[in-house]
């Protein structure tokens, strides 16, 4: 077989492609520019409920926005002080008032003169500045500015790089080189190894951190993925599991003090007072607290927690409130309606944890927060109705991937990790245009399909081709409809041998199989004779 005649076999294929791919981004912006001019119509000329006039807010009022907006921070021995940040004032910057459970001003001045020394808490990873996330770790992968960047690891000594370890994120393991460019080694979940078929490649890669210890200019790496957290030492072989999931993926770590930072550094933390600690909540709401130097691990369950470890004692801080925002965003509207006008109860605990993971209560601080005060658009709201019939045109393949995929992967489209993802975001651009079974759009795919039958059957040139691009338009609908025509348009002649329509994608006829005039040789011209 020619190599001409092996590309025709990729070419079609890839032309029909490329062609649906192009007309359903098209439909899709579409779509999206007509629900974006509906939204910016009803977002500036509805009307708004709860839109009042300022009023000057009475003492009473002030002091429980105060409170409401102030700081609530623990000394070790579980008092309570409320610290309230003052208006920006000319010449006076960073002014803080601490006042204690009872509303007692205790001190005024700048925040760095504080007088007294609060607890400090473990911080989310993904907002330590010198964290590395799957997002940015996917952006490696892609075409785009960084597309030519990579994770290397160098090991230094006396100022001299002795050695890079380069991190694979499809094979899911690093790669030694030492000075010359020479392969040293590998490093995967069970440690380094000498040869590429005896190292194992980590699981999903979720996030990590690195710094570099006191006495060495190497980094040590904090690596999670999606069960398990390790610890790299490049520079002494080692890779130590520090944490590991069986029954759940890892949704999301805090750090304090685990990193050997220098003094003068951001986020440093004396280790003289605090012990290192790693704080991981996985997605079945359970919470486990690994100590680096007892070795110890934790689990305790406690709703919305922060947690800190002094040389002494563990302490769990816990907040709480009668009625929390909901999470779905449709849910929303609905909450806020039903809390406009109403106080809500709030409240912040202490608990100090022994080594069993029992929690003793130290201090509670309630406090009242004013109603919520944001107005709501009244009247009908026309956005979803638009959406609704505009998604009536998208394929109803839409449906049937979703359902493939199922329901969990709901969940990750619009999670934050995922974020600027070419995956996840053409997976939310689904969700927000699939018609979700609807009747129009199962009526809208049989008129295309009843169209395609009429425009292709007298331009058929077989039965597979022709049932092919019935199915296809009835997939994909609108799209699949222009795309066939894009592919698949001729003109349509008389047959002079039957009389009836006919295409000229073939010599004969498909209804009577008569062959196309041909023109008399030495006669070229049809129309007029020579």
């Amino acid at each position: 077989m020619k190599l001409q005649n092996k590309f025709q076999y990729i070419a079609k294929p890839a032309k029909v492609f490329m062609a649906a791919f192009i007309i359903l981004i098209a439909v899709s912006i579409l779509q999206g520019i007509c629900i974006g001019i509906v939204w910016t119509y009803t977002h500036t000329n509805r009307p708004r409920a709860g839109e009042k006039p300022e009023a000057e807010l009475s003492q009473e009022e002030k002091r429980k926005e105060r409170i409401t907006r102030s700081t609530k921070e623990f000394l070790p021995d579980g008092t309570i002080h409320l610290i309230s940040r003052l208006e920006h004032i000319s010449g006076r910057i960073n002014q803080e008032q601490i006042y204690d459970a009872n509303d007692n001003l205790l001190w005024e001045g700048p925040s760095d003169k504080r007088p007294y020394e609060y607890l400090s808490w473990a911080k989310q990873f993904r907002r330590y500045r010198n964290g590395f996330t799957e997002e940015q770790m996917k952006d490696t992968r892609m075409i785009t500015i960084h597309f030519s960047r990579n994770v290397r690891v160098p090991v230094q000594s006396d100022n001299k790089t002795k050695q890079i370890w380069r991190y694979h994120p499809g094979a899911k393991y690093f790669t030694g080189y030492n000075a010359s460019g020479d392969k040293i080694g590998y490093g995967g979940s069970t440690g380094f190894a000498d040869s590429k078929s005896k190292v194992k490649p980590f699981d999903e890669f979720r996030l990590f951190t690195a710094w570099c210890p006191k006495d060495s200019f190497s980094p040590i790496l904090l690596w999670q993925t999606q069960r398990r957290i390790y610890q790299i030492n490049f520079e002494k072989q080692n890779i130590e599991t520090i944490f590991e999931s069986t029954d759940t993926d890892i949704e999301k770590i805090s750090l304090h003090a685990w990193r050997d930072l220098k003094p003068g550094e951001k986020e440093y933390i004396d280790h003289n007072k605090y012990r290192p600690l790693i704080h991981c909540q996985t997605e079945d709401g359970k919470n486990h607290l690994i100590f680096r130097e007892s070795k110890q691990q934790l689990n305790l369950s406690v709703p919305h927690p922060s947690f800190t470890a002094t040389k002494q004692d563990t302490y769990v801080r816990s907040f709480g409130s009668d009625s929390f925002m909901p999470k779905d965003i449709k849910l929303y509207n609905k909450w806020l309606e039903e809390r406009r006008g109403k106080p809500r109860n709030l409240w912040t605990e202490l608990y100090k944890a022994d080594n069993q993971g029992n929690l003793d209560l130290l201090n509670r601080y309630d406090w009242t927060a004013p109603p919520l005060s944001g107005s709501m658009a009244t009247g009908r709201d026309p956005r979803p109705a638009v959406k609704r019939y505009l998604s009536q045109f998208s394929p109803p393949l839409y449906d049937v991937i979703m359902r493939l995929l199922g329901r969990k992967i709901l969940t990750s489209v619009y999670a934050y990790e995922n974020r600027g993802d070419f995956f996840y975001g053409l997976l939310q651009m689904i969700l927000e245009i699939r018609p979700y079974s609807g009747v129009i759009n199962r009526i809208f795919s049989a008129l295309m399909m009843v169209y395609v039958f009429w425009h292709g059957w007298p331009r058929r040139t077989s039965w597979a081709k022709f049932i092919f691009w019935l199915v296809f338009a009835g997939l994909f609908n609108i799209a699949g409809l222009l795309t066939y025509l894009a592919l698949n348009h001729t003109a349509v002649i008389k047959c002079p041998a039957c009389g009836k329509r006919r295409g000229l994608a073939q010599v004969d006829c498909v209804r009577c199989r008569g062959q196309l005039p041909a023109p008399e040789r030495g006669k070229l011209d049809l129309i007029i004779s020579a």
